[in-house]
């Protein structure tokens, strides 16, 4: 008896080892099927996604091209603000050159012009103190004393005062040369 009941007590155990595979097997099969359900599911989830993701690209990019038109256009304005501003510049500087060249040939007429005054003034100036130190030389030497009126002279006469001789022309701080 203790042999059969041990071979029962095998094919007991092999039954139910059978039979639990048998269960794990459907479980395995159940979650085999659930899983291609949930595979099915984020398929059916990530096309979505996917399709929103490619439209936010396309959303993205077409922003991005907006703003980098206007950022060009800005700076297209800006370049051509620059050119106008270079190109008044420009005039004004040729505007300043012609200007200043003007004032300096007109600087340059005032100085001739007050050079001739001056070497006019200089000349007339040397005249007249060529023709003071003439006199004064002559009245020293006593030629003026002939070249006064008649009317002066008898009034000297009747003076009977003795005419002094003319100064040396030496000066007094000197010495003498030896």
């Amino acid at each position: 008896m203790g042999a059969v009941m041990d071979e029962n007590a095998g094919t007991v155990g092999l039954l139910e080892a059978t039979a639990e595979a048998r269960t794990l097997i459907e479980d395995l099969s159940r979650l085999g099927e659930e899983l291609k359900v949930r595979q099915e599911r984020l398929g059916e989830l990530l096309a979505p996604s996917e399709a929103a993701l490619r439209a936010r690209t396309e959303y993205l990019d077409k922003v991005m091209r907006d703003e980098l038109s206007r950022a060009e256009q800005r700076v297209l304005k800006l370049g051509e603000e620059v050119e106008r501003s270079a190109r008044s510049l420009s005039d004004h500087v040729v505007q300043m050159s012609a200007r200043l060249a003007e004032a300096d040939a007109r600087r340059w007429s005032e100085t001739r012009r007050r050079e001739r005054w001056r070497t006019v003034v200089s000349v007339l100036a040397m005249l007249l103190g060529g023709f003071l130190a003439g006199q004064v030389t002559s009245y020293r030497s006593g030629g003026t004393a002939n070249a006064k009126p008649a009317v002066e002279e008898k009034a000297s006469v009747t003076k009977s005062a003795p005419s002094r001789p003319p100064r040396p022309l030496t000066k007094p701080n000197v010495a003498p040369a030896r």
